[in-house]
C-alpha cells in the first residue's frame, strides 16, 4: 500500500500511472461492454422465442392429451352405437335397449374402462338400461337430460361441458350419442366419463403459466382454479378469447395483451391453440403476466450487468499488483454475500489474510453472527407476541364464557370442534389458524349483552331474543377495531347465518355465508346441543350428530357437519363433562 501511494505522489510516475490506467480500463472494459450488450441481446431474443415455444408447447400438449381422451371417449360409444345399430337393421327395435345382452354389454364396458362413471342406452320413449353409479349431482341430471333430447333431435354428437363434482373431488363430462334406426333415432347412448387425470395433468403446469380451456361461446369450461371452473365464467370479450375467434383448426397463436387486476392493468403474454377434434370447438389458452414470462430474460439481464460491473472492478484491481491474491478473497466474499442475501446467516467466510481483505472477512463473520442472532432474537420475539396475543383472546373469551353460567368453557370447546373440522376437510395451515381464532372470538359480542338475559335461567322472550341475536354483530364490530383480526371477522359475524336464508345477522344464504362459518356454526350447535341449556338436556352425542346431519342444506352445509361424524368415528369427539362444567357456574348482577 505504501509503493501505491508513492506513486500517486510522484507526479512523473503518476502521469504513466494514470495513462496505463485508462488504456488498461479502455481494453479491458470497452470490449467488454460491448460483448456484454451484445450478449445481452442475443440472449433476450432467444429467450423470449424460448418462452413462446413453451406456450406453444403447453398449449399442443394439453390439447393433445384432451384430444386423445375425447377420441377413446367417442370410440367407445360408437362401437356400441354400431352393435345396436346393427341390431336394428336386423328387425330389432325397443328390445334392443332393455334386454339382458345389453345390460351385459354395458356392465362389461363399465367394468373394463375406468374412466367410465356411468352408461345408459336409452330407447326413444325412455326405457332402456344403464350400468355404473348415477351420481347424485343436479348438474349431471341436466347434461343427460340434454344430451337425451338433442340425440333425438339432432345426429350431432352431444358433448357437455366437464363438471366438477366436489363431492366425489371427480371431473366428469357427459358424451351423447344417436342410435339411428333408417332415418330415424332409435335411441341415444350416453356415457358419463372421468377426466379427473386429464384436469391433475392440466393442473401440474404450473411455473406461473394459467391453463385454461375456453369453447365457441367463451365460456371458462376448464380452470385450475375450482372456483372459476364451478361458475361457468365466460369470457366472451377477453382478449384471449377474441385472438381464439380468429383461429382456424390446428392454428396456434402467441400475442401481448392486457389484463385488469383490481385498478391496474397487468402486461401478459398469452397462447391459444384449437383443439383438434371435429365434435368440440374448444381452445387451450395458457397466459403468463409478462414480470413472470420475462423472468428469466431479467436475470440474464442482471447477471451479465453484474458480471460486466465485477469484471471492471476486477480490470481496475489487476492494474494494480496481487490481482490473483487479491481476486480470490475477493470471490470467496462475494459467494457468502450471496448466500447471506438469501438468507443463510450462518454462513461463515475464512480467509487467511493479514490485509485489509482479512479484516474485511473477520467483520463480515462478525456482522453475520450478529445479524443471525438478531434474527433468531426475532423470530422468538414473534411467537412471544404471538402466544401473548393467543394469550389475550383466550383470556377474553373465559372472561365472556364466565358471564353465562350455561356456557362455561363454551368458546374453547368450540373452537376445538371447530378445529377437527377444519383438519378434517385437509383445510390449509392458514385457514385453521384464522378459525382457531375466530372460534375462541365467535361469542366476544356477548359482552355487549346484558346479564340478565345470559345468565336467564328460562327460555328467553322474543324481545330478549332479538338483543341476543345481536351478539354476532356486535362481535364483529368490536373486533374490527383490531387490524390483525380483519380476516377473522367473517367467522364471527356469520356464524349464525344458515343456509336458506334465515340466520342472522345479515340473512346471507348458500354460498354467500365464508366457509369460516359455516364450519363455527356447526361447531357452535353441537356444542350447546351436547351441554345442559336452561331450555334442554344435553344430546348425547351420536343424538346431536344425527339432528345436525337433518339441518344438512337448510341449516348447515354438507362439508362440515361429514367432517364431524369423522371425527367423532375417529374417537376424537367425547361426551363433554357436565358436572365439570356445573362446578364453575355461578351468577353476576347486571
Amino acid at each position: 500500500m505504501s509503493k501505491i501511494k508513492s506513486i500517486i505522489q510522484d507526479q512523473k510516475k503518476g502521469k504513466i500511472f494514470n495513462l496505463l490506467l485508462i488504456f488498461m480500463l479502455i481494453v479491458g472494459t470497452i470490449p467488454l461492454v460491448i460483448s456484454g450488450y451484445n450478449l445481452i441481446s442475443y440472449n433476450k431474443n432467444i429467450l423470449a422465442r424460448d418462452q413462446q415455444v413453451l406456450h406453444q408447447q403447453i398449449c399442443k400438449a394439453v390439447a393433445s392429451e384432451i384430444r386423445l381422451f375425447l377420441q377413446s371417449c367417442f370410440n367407445m360409444i360408437i362401437t356400441l352405437q354400431k352393435g345396436l345399430e346393427l341390431n336394428f337393421a336386423e328387425g330389432a327395435s325397443e328390445e334392443i335397449f332393455t334386454s339382458a345382452k345389453t345390460q351385459n354389454i354395458l356392465e362389461s364396458l363399465f367394468d373394463a374402462h375406468d374412466r367410465i362413471i356411468y352408461i345408459n342406452a336409452i330407447y326413444r320413449n325412455g326405457k332402456g338400461v344403464q350400468s355404473g353409479i348415477l351420481m347424485n349431482e343436479e348438474e349431471l341430471q341436466g347434461d343427460i337430460q340434454r344430451a337425451f333430447h338433442h340425440c333425438l333431435e339432432v345426429s350431432e354428437t352431444f358433448v357437455s361441458r366437464p363438471r366438477y363434482s366436489p363431492k366425489s373431488n371427480q371431473v366428469y363430462i357427459t358424451i351423447g350419442k344417436r342410435v339411428s334406426s333408417g332415418d330415424e333415432a332409435g335411441g341415444v347412448l350416453i356415457f358419463v366419463y372421468n377426466m379427473t387425470d386429464v384436469y391433475v395433468n392440466m393442473r401440474r403446469i404450473d411455473s406461473g403459466n394459467t391453463v385454461f380451456v375456453l369453447d365457441d361461446t367463451g365460456s371458462l369450461i376448464l380452470h385450475p382454479n375450482i372456483q372459476l371452473f364451478s361458475k361457468e365464467v365466460n369470457m366472451a370479450q377477453h382478449p384471449i378469447f377474441q385472438e381464439m375467434k380468429k383461429l382456424r383448426t390446428h392454428a396456434i397463436s402467441t400475442f401481448p395483451f392486457e389484463e385488469k387486476s383490481g385498478e391496474t392493468m397487468v402486461g401478459m403474454v398469452g397462447s391459444v391453440y384449437m383443439i383438434p377434434e371435429n365434435h368440440v370447438n374448444w381452445g387451450v389458452a395458457v397466459q403468463t403476466p409478462e414480470d413472470v414470462a420475462n423472468l428469466d430474460i431479467v436475470k440474464m439481464q442482471l447477471q451479465t450487468i453484474t458480471w460486466i460491473v465485477l469484471s471492471i472492478i476486477l480490470a481496475l484491481i489487476m492494474s494494480f499488483i496481487f490481482s490473483q491474491r487479491l481476486s480470490i478473497p475477493i470471490q470467496k466474499l462475494t459467494a457468502k454475500t450471496l448466500s447471506i442475501t438469501d438468507g443463510n446467516f450462518s454462513e461463515r467466510v475464512d480467509i487467511q489474510s493479514r490485509n485489509e481483505i482479512g479484516i474485511l472477512a473477520d467483520n463480515f463473520n462478525l456482522m453475520s453472527e450478529k445479524i443471525e442472532n438478531y434474527i433468531e432474537r426475532l423470530k422468538k420475539a414473534a411467537e412471544q407476541n404471538r402466544q401473548l396475543f393467543i394469550g389475550a383472546i383466550r383470556t377474553l373469551t373465559a372472561a365472556i364464557d364466565a358471564k353465562d353460567p350455561y356456557t362455561r368453557g363454551h368458546s374453547e370447546r368450540v373452537t376445538q370442534y371447530a378445529l377437527l373440522i377444519a383438519r378434517e376437510m385437509n383445510l390449509p395451515a392458514k385457514d385453521i389458524e384464522r378459525i382457531y381464532l375466530a372460534g375462541l372470538l365467535h361469542d366476544v359480542g356477548k359482552i355487549g349483552i346484558s346479564d340478565s338475559i345470559l345468565q336467564k335461567p328460562g327460555l328467553l322472550t322474543e324481545e330478549e331474543y332479538s338483543l341476543m341475536k345481536l351478539h354476532p354483530q356486535l362481535g364483529a364490530d368490536i373486533m374490527n377495531q383490531i387490524p390483525q383480526l380483519k380476516e377473522v371477522l367473517p367467522g364471527i359475524r356469520h356464524h349464525h347465518e344458515w343456509l336458506d336464508g334465515s340466520g342472522y345477522p345479515d340473512g346471507l344464504c348458500g354460498d354467500q355465508i365464508p366457509q369460516d362459518a359455516l364450519i363455527i356454526g356447526v361447531a357452535d350447535c353441537f356444542d350447546a346441543m351436547t351441554t345442559e341449556r336452561p331450555y334442554q338436556k344435553p344430546f348425547t352425542v351420536e343424538a346431536a350428530l344425527s339432528r345436525i346431519k337433518s339441518f344438512i342444506g337448510k341449516r348447515f352445509a354438507a362439508g362440515p357437519v361429514e367432517a364431524l361424524w369423522r371425527a367423532y368415528e375417529k374417537g376424537k369427539i367425547a361426551q363433554p363433562d357436565q358436572t365439570e362444567i356445573k362446578k364453575y357456574r355461578y351468577i353476576t348482577s347486571n
